[in-house]
């Protein structure tokens, strides 16, 4: 029992230490098992269950690969590997059995039999990390965590499965520094709008000579020019809207550093020039016979925005109408305010009147959902030729009782 409490002891410590280096614990035992002893019974007293390697400092744009050879017999009795994960997004990992010719087979996830090593195989543990997924930028020695999923052998419904821990080490040295931004984010880009960031590069104190010679993108959507500015280059980074929703894409400039391109993630997001958020609906409901109360439209609003930054954000009411596009703006009070914080941004309010009963159903018969439109324009000064924007909002009024 002393045993067991010293281990589960050691690996709390590594766990919390997620940033320092702990030379003192790499060789310790560990094994991370949620709900169940009967493993820790069989291997108390086992060493090098707690995988552990460092990399030490990786150059920046450079891979580096590390293997670990997997003893199934110390868990005691037989386990299946069934997959790994591996928590660090620079990293991918995988299991493989290694015949003594180097062929190598994977195993298909499943607690079958199969799926442990054969005469003369070796459970392998493969772990890859590529510093060309992490931005151009340095990072202090810092801890990855993964574990490798098991499953005892006679264990048929996969209750019993554990968890074998492992941690690798890392540095990342970029010989560039970028600033401000070692990443582009567009935010939200409107239809008819273009973005525009900008950052700058230069070589790091071992790098001071460094060069960048070309720069290309991955998406046709941006473009980007190297400006020289002194001791460092500007890049001006440019992003044209293209469809509707999330994009993503990469700037690539090469440099004189031999096989060394950096790698800058840019994103965005397109939307439309007039949006409404969080939907371009108000809905509510009330008593068709009478007019709400005046604050109940307080309630009843949304956000409305334009993103054409070469007009104005005001908005106005051109009309209220229902399914049949008759106009009913009579029975509707409709009010656009200015949101403080945010300076394109209007509030859409909206208060029943009354009047949906009158000419629409018999008085012994029971009134239907209303639905219509709000439809929102631009003032006279904001419309071009040709260029008359509308954005409409959809609007449903519930019946409902008197209280």
């Amino acid at each position: 029992m002393r045993t067991l409490l010293l281990a589960l002891t050691v690996l709390t410590c590594i766990q919390a230490a997620c940033t320092s280096e702990d030379e003192t614990s790499r060789n310790n035992a560990g094994l991370d098992q949620p709900g169940k002893a009967d493993l820790t019974s069989s291997t108390n007293g086992q060493q090098g269950l707690l995988l552990d390697h460092d990399f030490g400092v990786i150059p920046h744009g450079e891979q580096r690969t590390h293997e670990f050879e997997l003893d199934l017999s110390l868990l005691g009795t037989p386990h299946v590997p069934l997959r790994v994960h591996l928590e660090c997004s620079c990293g991918t990992a995988e299991l493989v059995m290694r015949k003594p010719n180097g062929a190598e087979r994977h195993i298909d996830g499943t607690g079958y039999e199969h799926n442990l090593p054969t005469e003369g195989e070796r459970a392998i543990l493969r772990i890859t990390l590529d510093t060309r997924k992490k931005e151009a930028r340095d990072l202090k020695s810092t801890i990855s965590r993964g574990y490798i999923l098991l499953q005892p052998l006679d264990d048929a419904t996969g209750m019993a499965r554990q968890r074998w821990t492992f941690v690798v080490r890392f540095a990342i040295d970029a010989p560039v520094v970028l600033q401000p931004y070692a990443e582009l984010d567009f935010a939200s880009i409107s239809q008819s709008m273009r973005g525009e960031l900008m950052t700058t590069l230069r070589g790091d104190e071992n790098h001071p000579e460094l060069e960048f010679l070309s720069v290309s993108t991955t998406d046709a959507s941006l473009t980007a020019k190297l400006v020289p500015d002194g001791e460092q280059t500007m890049l001006r980074a440019f992003c044209m809207p293209g469809a509707m929703g999330n994009h993503r894409g990469l700037i690539l400039i090469e440099t004189n550093l031999p096989d060394y391109t950096i790698a800058i993630e840019a994103k965005w997001k397109v939307v439309p020039d007039l949006e409404a958020t969080p939907i371009s609906k108000v809905s509510f409901r009330t008593p068709f016979d009478q007019a709400q109360e005046p604050g109940a439209e307080v309630r009843q609003s949304i956000l409305v925005i334009d993103h054409n930054r070469h007009r104005s954000p005001e908005f106005l009411v051109r009309s209220v109408v229902d399914a049949n596009g008759r106009d009913v703006s009579h029975c509707f009070e409709t009010k656009l305010t200015p949101v403080p914080t945010e300076e394109r941004r209007q509030r859409l309010s909206v208060r029943y009147l009354g009047g949906l009963m009158n000419g629409n159903n018999p008085p012994t018969q029971t009134p239907r959902t209303f639905r219509g439109q709000i439809i929102l324009a631009k003032p006279e000064e904001d419309i071009v030729e040709g260029d008359d924007p509308t954005l409409p909002i959809l609007l449903v009024v519930f019946p409902s009782k008197q209280p």
